[in-house]
């Protein structure tokens, strides 16, 4: 949606050599010597707009100056040997002798090979095979990788170079018991191999990868079966303190019972490539061009999922976003004349759309793909990866794409995620929605201020995407797509959030709606106890016990959404007055009178309703109720604002969530 929190830093960079390297190390990015001596000309000869946390916006510096700045920092940098050596390859150290199940293994290369580009695994292919105790093999990619260190100066986060560049490999091993490995590479000299090795892995207490549940396919649950509910909120990205917004945001939604965020790597955030010479105010300033990557980026991506592990939440990965592919636009967010992969950028696309039909920008495509699952796919605390945000790829390029990490079709018995992530991408199409290695539907719905509640919509969206039979999400929403929902709740109230979340979760998705304004609305307003009392009921609810379907539920006057499953039940009733339109206007709300709700489909017997407080959460009170007929009646109480109800058997023991 919003695209862009103000002008991006300019982070304090430096490269490191690395052994026989055939390639330039600038500013922490990649380019071909020649390029960059071209490169280095013109900058001699005109001004460019350099968007930088000292340079104030339209502010200008002269291309010279770049110049000798960057030419002074190659000659430097660059001690370059002599080509040609035999690949060498001496040691893989493990970071551990034994290594919990699920948890990280990873591997420190001790390697030196001939590349002009460490990224593209034609010319440097490195790799692991592990092989499970039942004899099952994994093939892991290698990826280079180097550490950094963040700080704060003037209010904005900095990065500094805390080692050279080396080569990795990761591995998250899902089997108890001793595992052997073996490790290659291979460049245009020839092939190295290391001896085989072991590792021995021990029980842990984590519940694995998150998949579609086998016994709800609309909903999210472990790999050992117990349910994933997400309930959270973007974050797409992080203002002038970069990373460390992050540790805040993160530390509050996971206080208040949030499990589960949305990342862009966009282009002024977590993007691996981009062209060096972007427009202002939409790029970090460490690229080198399609095919090259920013390994100061992928540090900073790989240090928010590590605060993301730390609060034991879950994060959607998005790997790009339509305004890659337009001009204008309303926040002036089109980036197309700074894409890497157009042709006056040194890519291999004339137009936009031929980025989805161009063999070279497919292949170019794959690689980053490879370097991505490579470097993060071994986290369990990845849900899914989505290809892009709005951005209307053919089902074609989806297709392609899903096949290459889900190892399918053409790419059948390799896959690049070997861990199988789910995965997604906006905006789908029905054919798009029906390719079998998509995992999940979402939506994004916005306003301009003329949406007075968002949970009708919501209800609405949820039954429309049932017919594809996979988990959906209202991924993001707002009241207006604008400007944040503050400007519509400047008390904090969070009434459209409150009624969204819980439309949400009792029409039948497969997680809470996710509100789009996560700095500049949700955490300046303190709105996170919205989360914090839909979190408390549904982990009561034993999502992946079978397929819940809708309740058929009606009352007089309240709008009721629900949800049925053999012998319990859930709902939720909602005063439909009570909108953040007559909240902002103050215009007085009158209490629905207490009214009788009568809900079909339950077998004939007693049965307990748990009620619950939504606004504070937890359970406010019980009562006994008999079924008669298919047929139970409940009376609401005098509805103010909302309620939700759990209907289970009489003789169940305390309702809590099972398998």
């Amino acid at each position: 949606m919003r695209t862009g929190a103000g002008t991006p830093l300019k982070a304090t960079s430096a490269g490191l050599p690395l052994r026989r390297r055939q390639y330039c190390l600038v500013e922490d990015g990649w380019a071909n010597e020649e390029q960059e001596q071209r490169r280095n000309m013109k900058r001699h000869v005109a001004q460019e707009k350099v968007p930088s946390g000292n340079v104030s916006k339209g502010q200008t510096i002269s291309r010279a100056t770049v110049g000798v700045v960057l030419a002074l920092v190659v000659a430097i940098l660059i001690a370059r040997p002599s080509a040609g050596a035999a690949i060498a390859l001496r040691a893989a150290t493990p970071d551990q002798r034994s290594v919990p199940r699920y948890g990280k293994l990873e591997l420190t290369l001790d390697l030196e090979a001939n590349y002009t580009n460490p990224f593209d695994p034609a010319q440097i292919d490195v790799y692991a095979v592990f092989v499970s105790p039942e004899q099952q093999p994994v093939r892991v990619y290698g990826f280079l990788f180097q550490p950094f260190r963040r700080r704060i100066q003037g209010g904005a986060e900095q990065f500094d170079p805390a080692g050279p560049a080396v080569w990795k490999i990761r591995f998250a091993p899902d089997t108890v018991g001793t595992w052997h490995y073996q490790v290659f590479a291979q460049d245009r000299t020839g092939r190295a191999t290391l001896p085989p090795a072991a590792i021995d892995v021990t029980p842990s207490a984590f519940a694995g990868f998150i998949r579609r549940s086998d016994r709800n396919p609309r909903a999210f649950a472990y790999e050992d079966g117990h349910p994933f509910f997400p309930v959270g909120e973007n974050m797409a990205w992080a203002g002038r303190r970069g990373t460390l917004d992050y540790d805040d945001w993160l530390a509050a939604l996971s206080a208040a019972g949030g499990n589960w965020i949305r990342i862009w790597m966009a282009s002024w955030n977590c993007a691996l490539e981009w062209s060096r010479q972007g427009e202002s105010g939409w790029q970090s300033g460490d690229y080198s061009g399609a095919g090259f990557y920013s390994l100061r980026n992928a540090w900073k991506l790989d240090t928010i999922l590590d605060l993301v592990e730390r609060y034991d939440m879950k994060a959607m990965v998005t790997f790009g976003t339509y305004g890659e592919f337009t001009e204008g636009g309303y926040f002036n967010e089109g980036q197309w004349k700074a894409n890497p992969y157009r042709a006056a950028n040194g890519g291999p696309c004339a137009q936009p759309e031929d980025f989805w039909t161009n063999a070279q920008a497919r292949s170019l495509y794959r690689q980053r793909l490879r370097y991505l699952m490579a470097r993060y796919a071994y986290r369990t605390s990845i849900h899914a990866w989505e290809f892009w945000n709005e951005a209307k790829a053919p089902a074609s390029w989806v297709v392609e794409m899903a096949s290459y990490l889900k190892g399918t079709r053409g790419f059948a018995g390799q896959p690049a995620d070997p861990y199988q992530h789910l995965l997604t991408t906006t905006y789908g199409t029905p054919d798009i929605w029906r390719i079998p290695e998509i995992d999940l539907t979402q939506t994004h719905r916005y306003g301009e201020g003329s949406i007075p509640d968002h949970a009708p919509l919501v209800y609405d969206d949820a039954q429309r995407h049932r017919v594809y039979g996979t988990p959906h999400l209202m991924s993001e929403f707002g009241i207006d797509f604008r400007a944040p929902d503050g400007r519509y709740d400047p008390d904090g109230k969070g009434v459209n959030l409150h009624n969204a979340l819980w439309a949400s979760a009792l029409s039948g998705n497969a997680g809470s709606a996710m509100v789009w304004w996560w700095d500049n609305y949700v955490h300046p307003s303190r709105v996170y106890a919205h989360f914090s009392a839909l979190r408390q009921f549904v982990e009561s609810i034993p999502w992946t016990a079978g397929a819940w379907e809708p309740l058929e539920v009606t009352a007089p006057s309240a709008a009721v959404y629900g949800l049925i499953l053999d012998s319990s039940a859930m709902l939720w009733a909602h005063n439909p007055q009570h909108h953040w339109r007559n909240v902002l206007s103050k215009k007085p709300v009158a209490a629905m009178p207490s009214q009788e709700v009568r809900v079909r489909g339950l077998p004939s017997g007693r049965y307990t309703i748990e009620w619950w407080d939504t606004w504070k959460g937890g359970i406010s009170r019980r009562e006994s109720v008999t079924c008669r007929e298919g047929r139970l009646t409940l009376r609401l109480p005098e509805l103010e604002t909302d309620v939700a109800a759990r209907i289970v058997p009489a003789d169940s023991e305390d309702g809590t969530k099972g398998k």
